[in-house]
């Protein structure tokens, strides 16, 4: 028995061992860069945690990766212990200043518990949605809030919710955050409410899309109970949607945007002027 065990051990600590650790810094001040993703092959492959930590199988340090975080610019490389993320100035630059009077809010959209919902298979990687909202002659409006409901079997699962400029192709085009907006869910079901009023994001004329992204990291990861896929997981929150059988306003990115015919997501939008 004390030799399985002492083989058992070392097994483990080989696996543990197999994993190559990566540190994302800012390039300037060297500071960890918190939730930076990390894409492989136009796919959302990993997401740093809290301290800029990733873990990747020495087998893949050969291969170009894409890190990317709000504020900074992408960056191509191979994977090295540590990695650095130069600012974007130019987004921070175009923060603007303006005097808000709160006194109109519109809702756009309804936040709800759906007929159904989601989360991200492991083998996907569908890890970011998008729900269109036009802009029918509103003017002079600001991005407030976004709700929507999200459930969780546990407590400290974190989703990400990012605003997208339209391209002239009508799909998610420029990221308009100017940091990365990260929430913490309870256990159960519960309202997100995403906060906007202080990044000061006029809404566009041909409209925005709100982003909801799974941040793919190891809290996140909910196991499979079925034996026939005894290591299978899917990240959580699950995200409330309603079915459709044609094309609405929802979007989901795997190597591109595409249209999605099966589901539109309960988002819920506020405008203040």
């Amino acid at each position: 028995m004390r030799n399985k065990i002492t083989v058992l051990f070392c097994l483990m600590c080989t696996l543990f061992q197999a994993q190559t650790v990566v540190h994302v810094k800012d390039k300037e001040s060297k500071m960890p860069v918190a939730y930076a993703n990390v894409w492989k092959a136009e796919s959302l492959y990993k997401t740093a945690d809290s301290t800029g930590v990733f873990s990747i199988d020495p087998k893949e340090t050969t291969t170009y990766f894409k890190i990317t975080s709000v504020g900074y610019h992408d960056t191509i490389a191979k994977i090295t212990a540590e990695i650095f993320l130069r600012p974007n100035r130019i987004a921070l630059d175009e923060v603007k200043l303006v005097q808000r009077k709160f006194e109109k809010t519109l809702k756009l959209g309804k936040a709800k518990r759906g007929d159904n919902h989601y989360g991200v298979q492991w083998d996907t990687k569908m890890a970011m949605t998008a729900k269109y909202f036009p802009n029918d002659k509103t003017k002079g409006k600001y991005l407030s809030k976004a709700k929507f409901f999200a459930t969780a079997t546990n407590k400290n699962r974190l989703i990400s919710v990012l605003v997208y400029s339209v391209g002239d192709d009508g799909k998610p085009d420029e990221i308009l955050n100017t940091e990365t907006l990260i929430y913490k869910l309870k256990k159960g079901t519960h309202v997100v409410e995403a906060d906007f009023n202080s990044l000061n994001i006029e809404f566009p004329s041909n409209g925005i899309f709100i982003i909801i992204q799974h941040p793919l990291l190891e809290q996140n990861k909910s196991y499979s109970k079925d034996n026939n896929h005894p290591n299978g997981f899917f990240y959580e929150p699950l995200i409330s949607i309603d079915g459709t059988d044609e094309f609405t306003d929802s979007w989901y990115f795997q190597e591109e945007w595409k249209r999605s015919k099966v589901y539109s997501l309960n988002v819920e939008l506020l405008v203040s002027d």
